[in-house]
């Protein structure tokens, strides 16, 4: 991404302008998000393993990966990356070994002693990778998603919360890591008792269940139920996101595969609507004014924040003036995409133009609040 900044002196807005300039804070919601390190695998392998079985981890390691920065399992059937899976090696730019507590189980039965692989994968390289290849690249910034969750999987009506380990907790987590997806858990204190009852969450009630989570500022919401069968089993699963309802079918299967069922649900949505697809014919540009900057110091750090957004370029300042400035930002994707991922942390907030002259200037107005 290249940054360029203006020449000369910074030019007040005319006293004409000022006066017909008048903002006002739209009430559009910022959410709550997770910066994630997502070019970065680590994979425990046997204490002695052999080059093949390191290159067998990486390769491993490799296609977790992209699936986890395109947010779709089916990239990893496109031709071209399927062609790519066995080359992982060529997109490192750093590895190491760590100390590893696990033990494996030899065929005798016997524990073998682990060492734990940690690869740092370049993102330049993975993403040209992708890019080149017309797919999707979801930026390291990704929304909290709320997980409602009722079972009787101990014959009891239970729902999970944050305070718990159990085997479905350990797998959302396990799952949501490898998906690239931050997960809250209610915290069912005696706010959320009272708010949402075992029969809403169990039912999928949205109406309840959207309630509920409107203290928890998360943008998406998945509320599910699981249900112990005789040999396996089964789950249904309810995402609530930008006012859809979207609904699983009825899965089977073990904990395992119904958990990975519906976090790959929450993943694919959450990359259609926040990932990138570089097309020259989609390529465009985007003028933003932010207003009430105090300093320089509040200047720069807009601008490594607007560097930090996935969907912008390139950044060109100008239009200085005593307390705001205007960026002309070049974005692969839309204006409606770009004005999505900057809500989702609330630094940047949305502002409507409520004058003549601020629409006609065809501008996005946002006012910069510092976390």
């Amino acid at each position: 991404m290249h940054t360029t900044l203006p020449h000369g002196h910074p030019a007040r807005m005319s006293g004409l302008f000022a006066s017909l300039l008048l903002l006002m804070i739209v009430a559009t919601p910022t959410w709550a998000a997770t910066e994630l390190p997502l070019y970065q695998e680590r994979i425990v392998v046997s204490g002695n393993a052999t080059p093949k079985e390191q290159d067998s981890a990486i390769k491993q390691a490799f296609k977790q990966l992209l699936v986890r920065v395109t947010g779709i399992r089916a990239t990893l059937d496109e031709p071209a990356i399927a062609a790519e899976l066995g080359q992982g090696s060529r997109f490192l730019s750093s590895f190491r070994f760590e100390e590893s507590s696990e033990f494996f189980t030899n065929i005798l039965g016997e524990q073998v002693a682990t060492k734990a692989m940690v690869l740092d994968f370049d993102k330049a390289t993975v993403d040209d990778l992708l890019i080149q290849n017309r797919l999707p690249v979801w930026g390291a910034r990704r929304p909290d998603v709320l997980i409602w969750l009722a079972d009787r999987l101990d014959g009891q009506d239970h729902i999970l919360s944050d305070s718990e380990t159990t085997e479905v907790s350990e797998l959302l987590a396990s799952e949501a890591a490898a998906r690239g997806v931050p997960l809250l858990l209610p915290i069912m204190d005696l706010t959320d008792t009272l708010n949402l009852s075992f029969a809403d969450v169990n039912g999928l009630f949205s109406q309840d269940i959207e309630f509920a989570s409107g203290r928890y500022n998360a943008e998406a919401v998945l509320a599910g139920r699981i249900v112990q069968r005789e040999s396996d089993f089964s789950a249904d699963w309810l995402l609530l996101f930008k006012g859809e309802r979207i609904r699983l079918p009825v899965l089977s299967g073990t904990l395992a595969d119904i958990v990975s069922e519906g976090l790959n649900m929450v993943a694919e949505r959450m990359s259609k609507q926040y990932a990138f697809v570089s097309d020259p014919q989609l390529s465009g540009s985007v003028r933003l004014r932010v207003v009430n900057i105090t300093d320089l110091t509040e200047f720069a750090a807009i601008e490594r924040y607007l560097q930090s957004v996935n969907l912008i370029t390139g950044i060109t300042a100008h239009h200085f003036s005593a307390t705001d400035i205007v960026f002309e930002l070049s974005i692969s994707g839309d204006r409606m995409q770009l004005a999505d991922l900057l809500t989702l942390d609330g630094q940047l907030v949305r502002i409507e133009e409520a004058s003549l002259a601020a629409a006609l200037d065809n501008l996005l107005y946002y006012q910069w609040l510092p976390n």
